[in-house]
């Protein structure tokens, strides 16, 4: 009955001893129920009639690889998230991934601990991006910066620039919320405003926009608001 009522996983990854063992991890701990599928072909088949809240895709699968999976995904259920759980730490791949729409991107070099907590953070919205991709991130936000960026954030308080800046950098609210010395529910409402005032649907498509419009990821060290 318990089972039931917690949020359905799909697992998409060729390697069945590290999928077993992250289902059996998530499962142990109480986080979901989980579904596996070995390959591309199957999870286009199966994951449609599962209807799961969160499906992670290893990105280089036999036969339909896992950026391919996530496009057909999208087209089948566009409000299905997804998460890339891969040993591939390229930029490219990232940057392609972000694209499609993903809802994260994390590296299987990750310890359990940091993976699962992901997960969790993914299964209520936020967009994760694993530490070691963030320097791509960064990179590609210096670069545009330097050819002047946008004037897109104009409308934004120097609050919500610091709320967009961590977002930015795979940051959840929680961890936000720390960092500015915050409650979590204030964080939220950064959040929704910022979504608003550019006019943009969910995080996944804010970071994407933030870093093609040059958004500087660097800022200054927050203070303790009173």
């Amino acid at each position: 009955m318990g089972n039931e009522k917690l949020p359905k996983i799909a697992i998409v990854d060729d390697h069945v001893l590290f999928a077993e063992g992250l289902r059996s991890l998530l499962e142990g701990s109480g986080i979901g129920r989980c579904v596996c599928y070995t390959s591309g072909e199957e999870a286009v088949r199966g994951i449609p009639q599962e209807k799961p809240d969160l499906a992670l895709v290893d990105l280089h699968l036999p036969g339909l690889g896992g950026l391919d999976v996530v496009k057909v995904l999208r087209e089948k259920m566009p409000g299905l998230r997804v998460l890339i759980l891969t040993m591939d730490a390229s930029g490219e791949s990232l940057f392609r991934a972000l694209s499609l729409g993903v809802q994260g991107y994390i590296l299987k070099s990750s310890s359990f601990a940091k993976i699962t907590r992901d997960i969790q953070a993914a299964l209520q919205g936020d967009t994760v991006i694993g530490g070691e991709m963030m320097g791509y991130l960064a990179e590609r936000g210096r670069s545009k910066a330097r050819q002047g960026g946008s004037k897109a954030f104009g409308e934004l308080t120097p609050r919500e620039k610091e709320v967009l800046r961590l977002i930015v950098q795979g940051k959840d609210n929680r961890e936000i919320a720390q960092e500015l010395f915050l409650s979590e529910k204030t964080v939220k409402n950064y959040v929704t405003n910022i979504l608003t005032k550019l006019n943009l649907e969910d995080r996944v498509k804010l970071v994407i926009f933030a870093i093609q419009e040059g958004f500087p990821l660097e800022g200054d060290t927050p203070k303790k608001e009173e």
